[in-house]
């Protein structure tokens, strides 16, 4: 993937491309209820409408291994991994510029990341329970990467379940040195989704998921922690580019600019900044900014030479 190659090989004094937050510390002490526990009381689900993972990554792996789909929808712009697993798989893939736009017959998916990274579009509850039930009566699906969702909302029960299944993880939101993952939804495909991760990567671990649980029990206190930091970045960033897209909140924000994204890029890692070009998210001329890893007063000093460099 070209995002991740980008994010793992390029280095630099300020940190602008990594879309989560700054390290916490997922191993201090601490009790809390299991994790499913935990998770299932968040959501409003069951036990069995949940099953752990690796991360929200191979949440949408599996579901999408365990609904065998006949075509899927994706959305532009959209994360990476997002954009490829269809291709890589071999499944006929539609690409929109709305999940409203999506055609939908028997054995289509609608795989979509909400909010969406790099835009943070976001749909509520009550425009995806539309959205699944027109699915429903069509006999197709949805799977969504909502890895984002704590940073834009604190509704996040009594989530359409039939014919739905979404993917989390302690990633970006609760950025740690665990990545444990979760999925949950439609009963019948979690109950898929956990007879695959029996047979490829049985887990988390037990110590993973005492850590995850303590993280995901403090969430109030986690979002707050995180608006501290990306609140006056987010501030910063608009006061120098009015036309950034960006959703409140949201850890990451999509730049315009009028000169090729990469070269771009690769001039602000010379003058010490790392981002990430756009055309990884099929956003080219743009440039993905992250908000939640520098301290507002270094990210000042970044932003200081993105001005410089601009184009």
């Amino acid at each position: 993937m070209e995002t991740f190659r980008w994010i793992r090989e390029k280095t630099a004094e300020y940190d602008l491309a990594n879309s989560g937050v700054a390290k916490l510390d997922a191993f201090s002490n601490g009790d809390a209820p299991p994790l499913e526990e935990v998770l299932a009381e968040l959501y409003g689900v069951s036990k069995q409408e949940l099953v752990l993972t690796a991360g929200a990554q191979e949440g949408v792996f599996l579901s999408f291994l365990a609904l065998k789909p006949s075509y899927v929808v994706t959305v532009v712009p959209e994360y990476e991994p997002i954009t490829k697993l269809p291709q890589y798989l071999g499944v006929r893939q539609i690409q929109v510029a709305n999940v409203w736009d999506a055609p939908l017959g028997q054995g289509g998916l609608i795989l979509f990341s909400n909010p969406n990274n790099p835009t943070g579009r976001f749909l509520g509850r009550k425009e995806l329970a539309e959205l699944a039930d027109e699915a429903r009566r069509r006999e197709a699906y949805l799977v969504v990467d909502i890895i984002f969702s704590d940073f834009v909302t604190d509704d996040v029960r009594d989530l359409p379940l039939e014919g739905v299944v979404y993917a989390h993880s302690t990633d970006k939101f609760y950025t740690s040195d665990i990545r444990v993952g979760w999925a949950f939804g439609d009963r019948k495909i979690v109950e898929k989704i956990r007879y695959l991760k029996d047979l490829a990567n049985p887990g988390p671990r037990d110590f993973e998921k005492r850590a995850a649980a303590r993280l995901v029990s403090r969430r109030a206190e986690i979002k707050k922690r995180n608006l501290s930091i990306i609140r006056p970045n987010a501030e910063a960033l608009l006061a120098a580019f009015p036309n950034a897209v960006y959703k409140p909140d949201m850890p990451v924000a999509l730049v315009p600019t009028k000169c090729d994204d990469v070269e771009l890029a690769e001039r602000l890692l010379a003058r010490g900044v790392k981002t990430v070009p756009g055309r990884f998210f099929q956003a080219p001329y743009s440039i993905r900014v992250g908000l939640g890893v520098e301290e507002p007063g270094r990210f000042r000093q970044a932003l200081g030479i993105l001005a410089e460099s601009w184009c």
